[in-house]
């Protein structure tokens, strides 16, 4: 929260009127607004509800605490949490400078370059991270010297050798190829492009010897921050800045150039900015405090990283702070960096964290709600939106939340549905105090006492005709002037467990139980069973603009069209079975909410699916890492998910309400994202990057690696790619990012790799690397010839030679012609066998196995039979090669290898996947079967006898064991088995995960 939170109570709105209540005249005075009502978060609603587009953060347009926060730390993979600096580079990576060294961030992962991967570098701790003017990165450490990096490579800047021995706190390569260095305790330095260095200290002019920031400016002039002060460098000279200029004493602390050229100093006190030859002091309204850090936008919004957090002064929100209570992992402001993506990177004393746009926006208490367990949310026809939960009652209005409860007199325990009151107000059921129609004070109170079946009501609903329904865990009430009149399942009702009513367009009200479906219609009532779908939970219902009715169950979704039902669940190519609620969004999508986050799947494809007219569908999924506070939607009650007449999506979760808007939902990644080839191994050996590589004669294995350089959703995006040469189209990999060949026959290939957003368009501009597999001696076309014209001419000298043994020669001849037919052939099925089976262990290879996994898949599909496939991986397989040899490795495998064969027999295709990965494929056997076959292997592989070849090794595999059930794709099936196999790792080895 700001710091000068009561002075953001009085902010005005948009209209410039002070807000002073809750709708004048329309709720009374008895309902007490929500102390939220007067903290700055009520400025996040009006800013994000009535925004036309996602914006650009250089651009703000919602309050500070509006945006998504993720922290980074040391637990994330940073190797110190003090981040000295941040840059991204042309080609997309983000680098971010540490004690320990300087690391590059692809989204996922984090790479160390520090001192001993670098030996460029005097010192692992980098202080200082700068663009080059070439496009690269240029490096200050701790103890001094400068490092470059470009195109994979680094080196020492020309003459930086000889610097002194001293703290690089700031770099400015300058326009003339010169680079200006500010130390901690020597001034300044200057190389010039000859790699002469000239210092400059006090005797120089300058304020102090301590340099804290640097600044080149438009006009080529030099601004130096520095603990005495600031001082510029123009016409030869250094000019000390101080009360003269209009500066205060002390120390500047920072030094930017504003877009309009203007320059921003960070002191002690404040900020100032420069007018024309002198600096005045910005009325910011913030305590004293060091800005260290400065970041100015377009429209003079400051962004000021101090020793006392993150603050931001726009023309629309004022001052804002986020500090440590709400996000920010330290306090002490060390870096800022504003990434292509719109995304900006703060740099701390303790981690690091970005602020962007997510798909979500998430409220809880801090807003204003009374808890953040939401149960159950819903608008009425005035716009007002109404949030039951576990403590309370809220409500948002003109961008305001404001609370009630037991003090307004409200039932004191958890909140449960929600319904509209044509009276006025909003019908609230309870946990254990019935319902109570609510509009400031309670207007009517409805439990046992007066008539309902049960107290813990779970569904609401005030039809056309003014009477209301009310669904109890022990039956359905129908409220109405002649009283209140009970259905159960003495009256044909399936269960007596009520959790979903919906009144359809001919006046029917439809009743979702825990045990199925129930219609009812003037004095008819009718159960539906659900038993044909496993199915009993009917947690939703929603109805379409053509009558078509769905149903979110805990199988999956059911829809009911003409009396036809058909059920869309995981087989059908759902990730989860249990759907809460059903919405649709104004561009034909669907969203269903469940424990694991929402999903959207457009109507279309559900139709699809549903008629059998298509196999599978595109579905997004959306979780914590899209702006949800949790991914656990609430169910059970309702309605826990509503369309509010502006478009905007609410969901009801239990880390708070949860707000989207469908229209915009892919303007965050309509870009596709840049991807990058970051390593290349050929036989489990890394080899560096080129443009071109030569692959040596022999080589078994070659494994790329990728990796997309879009930073919002980077576990989400997808990758394609393709061998030309070897791969006839396209290999769409999901989410996986490597790609790996055996046995490639010798020629020349071009391996190329693009990357999408989930559901977007594919990059057009492709990572690629040009690759040749050069031929072993025999594989050589001269070599062939050469050895062909030899026989010819030993042919031919050995005729004239027996000319007049013409039958003897020809018999020789015949001979020789059949024995090398013989050896040709027998050459010919060695290459065969060598492009389809492993050379070390005899089994299949990875490109004959994966063929068998689609052939045999696709028959599983057509004919619903059983498929399992088994990945399998050797424990601990790295120290048999680190602490015997590869020779020994090599055994190893071999004999693990003639395991698996013992136990696969020749129905099961058995392969090496790839390094000491094995992959074995089950068609037509039950998964249990699979699952014992499994632990025999497993079994026999630890009873393996290593003493021969390693001895005191005791060897063991974990196996990844998946089903086809549900998946519509081999590689999807390969995705589960690497999960499984995961899992089996992490379990802790030597087991069978399936």
């Amino acid at each position: 929260m700001p710091h000068d939170a009561t002075a953001s109570c009085n902010r005005l709105d948009q209209g410039g009127k002070a807000y002073t209540g809750f709708r004048s005249g329309y709720l009374p005075g008895q309902a007490r607004l929500s102390a939220c009502w007067q903290r700055v978060r009520g400025a996040l609603l009006l800013g994000m509800l009535c925004m036309c587009a996602w914006p650009a953060l250089g651009l703000p347009s919602k309050p500070l605490d509006g945006y998504f926060k993720e922290i980074w730390t040391t637990r994330e993979g940073l190797p110190h949490n003090l981040i000295h600096g941040i840059a991204q580079t042309q080609d997309g990576y983000l680098w971010f400078a540490t004690w320990e060294g300087v690391v590059r961030y692809n989204g996922i992962d984090f790479r160390l370059f520090d001192q001993h991967a670098v030996p460029e570098l005097r010192d692992s701790g980098v202080l200082v991270l700068r663009l080059a003017r070439d496009g690269g990165l240029l490096l200050g450490t701790a103890s001094g010297g400068v490092v470059r990096y470009h195109a994979e490579r680094w080196s020492v800047w020309p003459g930086a050798e000889a610097m002194p021995q001293d703290q690089v706190i700031d770099l400015v390569e300058g326009r003339d190829g010169e680079l200006w260095v500010g130390t901690h305790s020597r001034g300044v330095l200057r190389i010039d492009s000859s790699g002469v260095i000239t210092p400059f200290g006090v005797d120089a002019g300058l304020p102090s010897h301590s340099v804290l920031k640097m600044l080149q400016a438009e006009d080529g002039t030099i601004w130096i921050a520095t603990m005495g002060g600031l001082a510029r460098y123009s016409g030869g000279r250094f000019v000390a800045q101080g009360a003269a200029q209009g500066l205060p004493p002390g120390q500047a602390f920072s030094v930017v150039s504003a877009p309009d050229g203007r320059i921003h100093v960070g002191m002690e006190q404040g900020v100032w900015r420069q007018d024309g030859e002198r600096f005045a002091p910005l009325a910011l309204d913030m305590p004293p405090s060091n800005v260290t850090r400065m970041r100015v936008e377009a429209d003079g919004t400051l962004w000021l990283g101090t020793v006392t957090g993150l603050y931001r002064h726009s023309p629309r929100y004022g001052l804002e702070r986020i500090g440590t209570a709400n996000g920010l992992p330290n306090e002490q402001i060390s870096a800022l960096w504003l990434d292509r993506e719109n995304s900006l990177w703060v740099g701390t004393n303790g981690g690091l964290l970005r602020l962007r746009d997510a798909p979500f926006t998430t409220f809880g208490v801090q807003d204003g709600l009374p808890n953040a367990y939401v149960r159950s949310v819903l608008a009425d026809t005035s716009g007002m939106l109404w949030i039951a939960t576990s403590d309370g009652l809220g409500w948002l209005h003109d961008g305001r939340f404001g609370a009630a409860g037991s003090r307004d007199g409200l039932p004191g325990d958890s909140l449960l549905s929600l319904a509209r009151a044509r009276a006025g107000g909003v019908w609230i059921g309870s946990y254990s105090h019935g319902a109570v129609r609510w509009d400031g004070r309670v207007r009517r109170h409805l439990d046992s006492r007066g008539g309902l079946t049960g107290n813990q009501v779970r569904a609401l609903l005030e039809t056309g005709d003014g009477t209301l329904w009310v669904g109890t865990s022990r039956g359905l009430n129908r409220v109405d002037a002649q009283g209140v009149r009970h259905y159960t399942v003495a009256q044909g009702m399936p269960n007596d467990f009520i959790i979903a009513l919906h009144e359809d367009r001919h006046g029917a009200l439809w009743v979702g139980t825990s045990n199925g479906l129930a219609r009812i219609e003037g004095e008819d009532v009718r159960a539906y069973s659900l038993h044909d779908f496993g199915a009993n939970n009917v947690f939703g219902l929603h109805e379409t603009d053509d009558g078509t009715l769905w149903l979110a169950t805990n199988q999956g979704l059911i829809r009911r069209r003409d009396g036809d039902m058909r059920l869309i669940g995981i087989k059908q190519g759902l990730p989860v079975a249990k759907i809460f609620q059903v919405l649709e969004d104004s561009e034909g999508g669907f969203w269903l909410t469940s424990n694991r986050g929402m999903l959207r799947v457009t109507r279309h494809d559900l139709d699809a699916v549903a008629d059998g007219r298509q196999s599978d569908m595109e579905v997004e999924w959306f979780d914590e890492g899209d702006g949800l506070a949790s991914a656990q939607n609430n169910g059970n009650s309702g309605p826990a998910a509503w369309r509010a007449a502006d478009g905007k999506l609410w969901f009801a979760t239990a880390g708070g309400l949860a707000m989207t808007e469908s229209g915009r939902i892919h303007e965050l990644t309509r870009t596709p994202p840049p991807v990058m080839i970051e390593e290349v191994r050929v036989d489990d050996r890394p080899t560096p990057l080129q443009a071109e590589l030569r692959l040596p004669p022999g080589t078994r294995k070659l494994e790329l690696h990728f990796a997309g350089l879009s930073y919002l959703i980077p576990r989400k995006i997808r990758y394609r790619y393709r061998l030309d040469g070897f791969d006839p189209d396209w290999v769409e990999r999901g989410s996986l990012r490597f790609a790996q060949y055996t046995n490639l026959e010798p020629g020349d290939y071009v391996f190329r790799v693009s990357a999408a957003h989930p559901n977007g368009g594919w990059s057009t501009e492709e990572a690629r690397i040009a690759l040749q597999v050069q031929p072993r001696l025999m594989q050589r076309s001269d070599f062939r010839l050469g050895l062909a014209a030899l026989a010819l001419l030993a042919l031919y000298g050995f005729y004239r030679w027996r000319v007049h043994a013409l039958q003897a020669v020809k018999r020789q001849l015949s001979m020789q012609v059949e024995e090398r037919t013989h050896d040709l052939r027998v050459q010919a099925e060695a290459f065969g066998r060598q492009a389809r089976e492993d050379a070390l262990t005899g089994l299949m290879n990875r490109r004959a196995f994966d063929e068998a996994l689609a052939r045999e898949f696709d028959s599983a599909v057509r004919e619903g039979a059983p498929l399992t496939l088994v990945i399998a991986d050797l424990d601990h397989f790295k120290r048999i090669n680190d602490e015997y040899s590869h020779i020994v490795g090599d055994a190893a495998l071999r004999v693990v290898a003639d395991t698996i064969r013992a136990h696969a027999g020749k129905r099961v295709p058995a392969a090496r996947w790839g390094g000491e990965e094995f992959a074995l494929l089950f068609p037509g056997l039950a998964h249990e079967d699979v699952l014992a076959h499994c632990e025999r292997l497993r079994q026999a592989v630890a009873a393996i006898d290593t003493s021969g070849f390693a001895p005191g090794f005791s060897m063991s595999i974990s196996m990844g064991v998946a089903e086809r059930v549900g998946l519509t794709h081999h590689e999807k099936l390969i995705n589960r088995a690497d999960a499984l196999l995961y899992e089996a790792k992490r379990s802790g080895r030597n087991r069978v995960c399936g």
